[in-house]
């Protein structure tokens, strides 16, 4: 299954499956719609209402329209923004920090970067301006193949209420790098941080998390770009002092931990960072790690605890588990979320994923060797496969871990899928917006909280998408779906009033978008 559903949905009482309608708004001569550029916007996890920005008409062969329009919480129109630019102009990410909205955009007459902040009333507070050079090449090729709706944000996000943070890959020659772009929207302000180690002459940053004042990267660094296996490291920086306040390795420890999320505890300042952990010897670009670790941090970087739970033991002891962290059924597992409650215990929201034989890619690809051609088509694909949440105890040693079974879902990765490293497919498939988990909402400060997934369905009673939800109490576990069938083009679901979803349907033939907000139950 090739997923066309992107949900992001907030819910207080998920458990019903019938929908009633309560508001509706259409919108015509929508002339291409990004549906990740559209969102919630909140206020104190009250939702106050939504924006989207689309191509609302064609001026003349050379330049378009577009338009900002913001709705309040019950679909009524409030302030749209129209202003016309080069048809070559277009929307890579776009985010919102809790008070302004940011869009990236690449002009592609001008060769630059855009990135514009508006605030809830629509108006453009600052537009930040910068060329793109040879360096980022590379970034603006990948845009072009993966940019998609269900694609994830890759290189932009918020940083509190203060602004926006873009980490961008560049690439000089064989020197690989990478440079953290922090954009203010208090004040038109914008500094850059880029490494200065020699180790970093090639060096690739994934962001984790920011706070008011700080942001977090998982870098991987090489001595030279094909040197072979890198180090992993923490890097922590303060956007505030605009210095980098620590950069944590492994260099004197007995194992390799490689960090891949990251989550402030609950009242003390400090961090809980996981991820998995390899033979000191191993090359972490290749090999299978050996677990996965817990670390716990001070703000300073300093390491308070070590915890370590291995496949082979650990947690095979509540799942089917390999030495090579393979599940079984299941095949590696992505981790999308750390969810700590009040009782000081951690609970891990991961996706299985797994490379499986591909007979049509492995037919065409003979049919290119015999026939003399150019070409691989792959002769591997990745399935997207269950849902799994794990129980860690106040110590953070796993106790308990459940799997949930959903339709498997084919990514579509081409060739890139028969060579690329475990951990670098997990970043693609990501990327590409092919895992089913949606997000987390509720609240864990009062032992609870809803995991949410998109599935689909083939029964005697119903074929089509489905919206999962699994609701913690501070108990137990109970699991809740509702059904969602369109004829839309692209359909998104988002956060809506108390007991209530808004959804979002584009229609690319009759250009128009609808929107609806329908009660639950």
């Amino acid at each position: 299954m090739i997923r066309k559903l992107s949900a992001v949905l907030l819910l207080s009482s998920l458990g019903a499956h019938s929908l009633s309608a309560q508001a509706k708004l259409s919108v015509d001569k929508v002339y291409s719609a990004y549906l990740r550029s559209s969102g919630a916007i909140t206020d104190k996890d009250q939702i106050k209402g939504y924006y989207y920005l689309y191509q609302s008409d064609k001026i003349d062969r050379k330049t378009n329209e577009y338009t900002l329009q913001i709705l309040d919480e019950n679909l009524n129109k409030g302030k749209d923004i129209k202003f016309e630019d080069t048809k070559r102009l277009s929307l890579l990410e776009s985010s919102f920090n809790g008070n302004t909205l940011a869009f990236l955009f690449k002009n592609g007459e001008d060769r630059t970067l855009e990135m514009k902040i508006y605030d809830l009333d629509g108006k453009l507070k600052y537009t930040y301006t910068r060329p793109y050079t040879k360096k980022t090449d590379a970034l603006m090729k990948q845009y072009e193949t993966l940019h998609t709706d269900e694609g994830m944000n890759q290189n932009v996000f918020e940083l509190g209420s203060k602004g926006f943070v873009s980490v961008m890959p560049l690439r000089d020659g064989r020197d690989v790098t990478y440079e953290v772009d922090v954009y203010s929207s208090d004040k038109k302000k914008m500094w850059t941080y880029t490494p200065e180690d020699d180790k970093e002459r090639f060096a690739q940053a994934e962001f984790l998390m920011a706070t008011d004042s700080l942001i977090f990267l998982e870098v991987t660094k090489k001595n030279r770009k094909m040197s072979g296996s890198g180090t992993a490291h923490l890097v922590c920086i303060n956007h505030e002092t605009k210095k980098k306040v620590f950069d944590l390795d492994d260099e004197n420890d007995d194992v390799t931990f490689v960090p891949s999320s990251i989550l402030p505890a609950k009242g003390n300042g400090k961090f809980i960072v996981m991820g998995s952990y390899f033979d000191k010897e191993a090359n972490i670009l290749k090999d299978f790690s050996k677990g996965l670790a817990i670390y716990e941090l001070d703000a300073s970087g300093k390491v308070l605890n070590k915890t370590y739970n291995s496949w082979n033991k650990e947690i095979a002891h509540y799942l089917p588990t390999n030495s090579k962290g393979k599940i079984d059924k299941i095949g590696f597992l992505y981790v999308h979320k750390l969810i700590q409650t009040p009782d000081g215990k951690i609970f891990v929201v991961g996706e299985g994923y797994k490379r499986q034989a591909d007979g049509v890619g492995i037919a065409l690809t003979a049919l290119s060797v015999m026939g003399r051609r150019p070409g691989n088509a792959g002769v591997t694909k990745i399935v997207i496969t269950d849902l799994v949440i794990m129980e860690f105890d106040k110590s953070f040693k796993l106790k308990g871990a459940s799997i949930y079974e959903k339709r498997d879902n084919t990514a579509a990765l081409g060739e890139v899928a028969d060579y690329n490293s475990q951990h670098a497919l997990a970043m693609l498939i990501k990327m590409q917006g092919y895992f089913d988990y949606e997000f987390t909402t509720g609240n864990p400060d009062d032992n609870n909280f809803v995991v949410c997934y998109s599935d689909w369905e083939k029964t005697a009673d119903y074929k089509g998408k489905t919206f999962n939800s699994i609701r913690y109490n501070g108990t137990k576990f109970t699991k809740d779906k509702i059904e969602l069938k369109s004829k839309a083009s692209r359909m998104q679901v988002l956060p809506a009033k108390s007991g209530s979803v808004m959804i979002m349907e584009y229609f690319k033939k009759d250009k128009r978008l609808d929107f609806r907000i329908e009660k639950l139950g």
